[in-house]
């Protein structure tokens, strides 16, 4: 069984090498696409010129040359996107490049995780012994702790996700083998190739910078495709390298909201998003509050928030730029 493993870089060079290097020990039949989604720090000079100082085998391969572009278990290819197209389409080109070698399985794999020796043997193992789960993720704990748990699967129930053990102590799972969910994280997912759509893609491009796991997870849900966290499969994540968590940033949070509200409107009918929408918004009010919002502010960002996910069906890359410029009322910040 062949993996393809894919990781997408962006300005993340030092992460990224970190990671190959845990990959480079790693037990399997798999190779690695590292696509780089347009970075402006010259990472793709600095990830090639790591792997040749390591005597690694690999092909660069720039954007609209990979046509009959393969690679064999064990190497590596280099993929230079020509701009930064978000997590989900960057994915989607280095699955579709991967597919020329006919592998088995997809791997999306975080460039700021590094795994254990065994996570990807574990994986195959265990899709082995249990064919009816499909779509499977490591156990992801923290990088910085690596006994606490920064993932393992959650769960969807009414447009809401619920995170299994988050923060708690892996001794203090219950389950043994692993966790049947419904939810599973972006930052490692292991699918059949045969999963993947006609257009070789695995992840929806509605949404420039986030949500593309949750809609994955709707999509799967829809499907009745069963997925699960194995638990003796180990990766540990760098949390925040790809994207500081700056909890005052109107345009961050507005954002997540946004990509929430249109996908939940997309996967569900009107009356229960307008349902789920109410049942939301005390939430939302609560968390402005506890960023210091005015009343005025917290009025006027739910009410944006209403009326964008009413007429968008995604969030564009303009889109993302334009609110990082704006207040919480929307309004363009003084430079």
């Amino acid at each position: 069984m062949k993996t393809a493993i894919i990781i997408l870089n962006w300005n993340g060079a030092d992460v990224t090498i970190d990671c190959l290097r845990s990959l480079c020990e790693a037990d399997g039949d798999f190779f690695v696409v590292v696509a780089d989604n347009g970075s402006q720090d010259g990472s793709v000079g600095r990830i090639a010129q790591w792997l040749s100082d390591n005597n690694l085998t690999f092909k660069h391969v720039a954007e609209g040359d990979e046509k009959n572009v393969t690679c064999e278990c064990g190497n590596m290819l280099l993929y230079g996107l020509n701009c930064n197209y978000g997590f989900a389409k960057g994915n989607n080109k280095a699955v579709a490049l991967a597919m020329n070698s006919s592998p088995d399985n997809i791997l999306l794999l975080n460039n700021d995780t590094v795994v254990n020796k065994d996570f990807l043997v574990r994986l195959l193992e265990f899709r082995a012994a249990h064919p009816e789960y499909k779509v499977l993720t490591p156990l992801i704990n923290f990088f910085s702790d690596k006994e606490l748990v920064w993932n393992a699967g959650g769960k969807l129930k009414y447009g809401f996700r619920k995170y299994y053990y988050g923060r708690c102590k892996a001794s203090e799972i219950k389950e043994r083998e692993y966790i049947e969910i419904s939810f599973v994280t972006g930052c490692a997912l292991l699918v059949p190739a045969s999963m993947l759509d006609g257009n070789k893609q695995l992840l929806t491009e509605r949404f420039f910078f986030g949500e593309e796991d949750f809609d994955f997870s709707l999509r799967m849900a829809k499907g009745g495709v069963k997925m699960a966290c194995v638990l003796d499969s180990l990766i540990y994540h760098k949390v925040g390298t790809s994207l500081r968590q700056e909890r005052n940033v109107p345009g961050k949070t507005y954002i997540h909201y946004l990509n929430r509200f249109i996908d939940v409107r997309l996967h569900y009918s009107s009356l229960f998003y307008k349902v789920w929408r109410l049942f939301y918004k005390p939430y939302i009010a609560l968390l402005l509050h506890r960023k210091g919002c005015s009343a005025a502010e917290i009025k006027s960002f739910i009410s944006r928030l209403y009326r964008d996910s009413l007429v968008k069906d995604g969030v564009t890359y303009d889109d993302f730029k334009k609110a990082l410029s704006q207040d919480w009322c929307g309004k363009e910040i003084a430079q």
